[in-house]
């Protein structure tokens, strides 16, 4: 999915761009990713409303819309959503799911090739409807996440310290990519108890986490990618599978965790229990 990174470069990039455009037609063409909780088509919901601005929220983006119909946009791009603004043209609509055609000419299009991310549609507010929309954990950008808040978190952790950085109600926020990054960052192994970390590990942990993803915005911020484009090849372990360590040749290994993949060098990152791992093909 785009992660935090991905999201911090584009959507202030959308936001400026679409800050007062008019929706005026939609076009759904992959009925999977939509969730309309309202009564009509998207068409009777959407159209006449001015965008306002877009914001982050998690994984979410968020629509911030003036119309009549009181009305919340909120897109999950999941793994292979995104978002990207075209002159209104026909042109061709491979992978393109969603389509906001705006005043000036203009569309934005939501791609999603794989049909798992979500766009929905709901009353303002009501994010009981959207699955995974929970209040956000403490934002590791922020000067809040000091380490002694971050241990006061910790302390009450029994599982394995990958599940404990994807857990969005605790820290806001990482994605698999990220998550692996930082656990290379700080040396330690995916599946390692929480529990089991020691002052020292939770201290590399603490400071790797900022800075990992402060660093990947700056370098994705660098590139200037496409806002469709997502940007990982400076990544250090993820996607990296036999290929050799930046720091230490051994060859990457990919293991499951908890029903998600993790990357890790095993030996910067050295088992601290009997898991069983073996590298997957």
């Amino acid at each position: 999915m785009p992660e935090r990174p991905d999201l911090e470069y584009a959507i202030p990039i959308l936001s400026k761009a679409l800050r007062g455009a008019e929706i005026v037609g939609t076009e759904l063409h992959k009925p999977a990713v939509l969730r309309l909780a309202f009564e009509g088509s998207l068409d009777d919901v959407l159209v006449g409303s001015r965008i306002k601005g877009l914001s982050r929220h998690l994984h979410f983006i968020r629509f911030e819309l003036e119309t009549a119909t009181d009305a919340e946009l909120i897109i999950a791009p999941m793994l292979a959503g995104c978002l990207s603004i075209q002159p209104a043209t026909k042109g061709k609509k491979r992978d393109r799911a969603l389509t906001f055609h705006l005043s000036g000419d203009r569309d934005l299009r939501y791609f999603d090739n794989v049909q798992m991310g979500k766009i929905y549609v709901i009353p303002t507010g009501r994010f009981d409807l959207v699955p995974g929309f929970e209040p956000a954990g403490v934002d590791v950008l922020d000067k809040a996440f000091t380490f002694a808040k971050f241990s006061e978190i910790a302390k009450k952790r029994r599982d394995q310290v990958k599940v404990f950085l994807l857990d969005k109600s605790a820290l806001d926020s990482f994605g698999n990519a990220y998550a692996d990054e930082v656990l290379f960052a700080a040396g330690i192994h995916p599946k390692t108890f929480v529990r089991k970390l020691s002052q020292a590990d939770l201290e590399r942990l603490h400071a790797a986490m900022p800075k990992v993803l402060r660093n990947a915005t700056k370098e994705i911020r660098k590139r200037a990618p496409a806002t469709d484009e997502k940007v990982r090849d400076f990544l250090s372990v993820r996607g990296r599978h036999k290929q050799p360590c930046l720091v230490c040749q051994t060859p990457i290994r990919k293991a499951g965790v908890r029903g998600f993949d993790a990357y890790f060098c095993p030996t910067c990152q050295p088992e601290t229990r009997k898991t069983g791992i073996v590298s997957w093909s």
